[in-house]
This record gives structure tokens, C-alpha cells and sequence, in this order.
């Protein structure tokens, strides 16, 4: 079948899929709250959607969010071209994204898994640090084993990073209007991905080579993990007997 077919196809079991699994969403059930001196204190730490975008923390986190993905989303896009022009056979070429593609979800899990442990930042650091070093290794690699085994790298760093924001957000803002705020830093992120794709492209016509690329995205993945240090610890609302 042709590409329109395939995405046709796909599109429409992504559709059937994501539907019925959202129908067995169900709310969680309530939670006892104590009452007097011991009751927590309400989440959000008495921020307005307002306050907290005009907040460094909240600067800092879309900034990281649209470096990270500027960073990696050109990479992504142009990994199979990259392969073929390295003289990697094309279907080959489709197996390296493939790889990067299931060793991203095993990132998923595995980076929340962390994050659960040791905090979200620690692990995003770590996480846009890798992805930095994946990005600059494509200016060395031109075999199949070693693009499959940058693609495993790449693959965990992107992978496991972006699920991670939305837990900063509920960290340094509060459960109350984390939808707003990650729907924002969201948006900023979003500009990222668009930008990244459109770059190689231009760069590869104008040079005939994915090499200044390269050197872009890994200036600009090094630039979302100085941007992540700047974040300061979140505050947090204190009560009173």
C-alpha cells in the first residue's frame, strides 16, 4: 500500500484504540481528609494560573521543555535520511527509528521509575545531559550497529525526559492549577518541535550535510540543561497550627 493508505490506517487504529481506553477512565475515589491542625494544606501553594506564569520557575520550565524539544525533534525527523546518506540500505534506515522509538517508551517508564525515587529534576538533568551527548555522537556515527546503538541511547534520554515536566509543574505549582500551567509550558514546548524538523531540513539543502545541525541541536541541548539549573526549589506552603 502506499504512505496515504498506512497513515490512513494507522490513524484510525489510533483512534478506535485511544477512544475505548478513555471510556475506562473512572474518577479516583475520594480520599479522607482530616479535620483541625493536622489537615493538609490545599495544593498549589495559593498561586493564581496568572501569579505562576509570571514566575521564574515557571520560565525556566517552558524554556527547558522548548530547548529540549528544538533540540531533539530535528534528530528524530531526519534520523532515517541521516541513516541512508551515511549508506545505510533505506529499510535498515527505518529499523534505527524504529529502535529509537521502542527504547523511548522503555525511557518512559524507566526515568518515572527514578523520578519516584530520587525527584524530577535530578533525572531531567541527567536526561537532557544524555540527550545532549546522543545528539553531538550523530556527527560520528555512519554504521548500522553503531546507529542502533545510539538510537537505544538517544532513544531512553528524549524518551524518558518528556513525561517529566508535567511532574515539575506539579511540584513547584500544585495539583489546583497544574493543568494550566503544563498546557502553557506545553505550548512553549510545542514551538520546539516545530522548529527543529524545518532546521535540518534547511541546514542539509543549503550544506548538503546534516553537520552544522548537529552542532546546533547539541548547542541547544546543552543550553535546556543550563536553563534547567536555574530552576529553584519549589516553595512551599506552609501551615499553621
Amino acid at each position: 500500500y502506499d504512505w496515504r493508505t498506512a497513515l490512513f490506517t494507522l490513524g484510525c487504529l489510533g483512534w478506535g484504540i485511544t477512544l475505548s481506553c478513555a471510556l475506562l477512565l473512572r474518577r479516583p475515589p475520594p480520599e479522607a481528609v482530616p479535620a483541625g491542625p493536622a489537615a493538609p494544606v490545599p495544593e498549589g501553594h495559593g498561586m493564581t494560573v496568572a501569579q505562576a506564569l509570571r514566575t521564574p520557575q515557571f520560565a525556566a520550565i517552558a524554556l527547558t521543555h522548548f530547548a529540549c524539544c528544538a533540540a531533539h525533534s530535528g534528530p528524530i525527523f531526519h534520523m532515517i535520511t541521516n541513516a541512508i546518506g551515511c549508506g545505510i540500505a533505506p529499510m535498515a534506515a527505518t529499523t534505527v527509528l524504529s529502535v529509537a522509538g521502542f527504547s523511548g517508551l522503555i525511557g518512559r517508564i524507566a526515568c518515572g521509575l527514578l523520578a519516584d525515587r530520587v525527584g524530577a529534576k535530578p533525572i531531567v538533568l541527567l536526561g537532557l545531559s544524555t540527550q545532549a551527548l546522543s545528539v553531538g555522537l550523530y556527527l560520528v556515527v555512519d554504521s548500522l550497529p553503531a546507529f542502533y546503538a545510539l538510537s537505544v541511547l538517544f532513544g531512553l534520554s528524549y524518551g524518558g525526559v518528556m513525561p517529566l515536566y508535567g511532574i515539575l509543574v506539579r511540584d513547584y505549582f500544585g495539583a489546583r492549577i497544574m493543568g494550566s500551567v503544563f498546557g502553557a509550558v506545553s505550548m512553549v514546548s510545542t514551538l520546539g518541535m516545530a522548529i527543529g524538523p524545518w532546521a535540518g531540513g534547511f541546514v542539509y539543502d543549503r550544506f548538503a550535510s546534516y553537520d552544522w545541525f548537529y552542532i546546533a541541536s547539541l548547542s541547544i541541548g546543552i543550553g535546556a540543561v543550563l536553563i534547567a539549573l536555574t530552576c529553584r526549589p519549589p516553595r512551599r506552603a506552609v501551615a499553621v497550627a
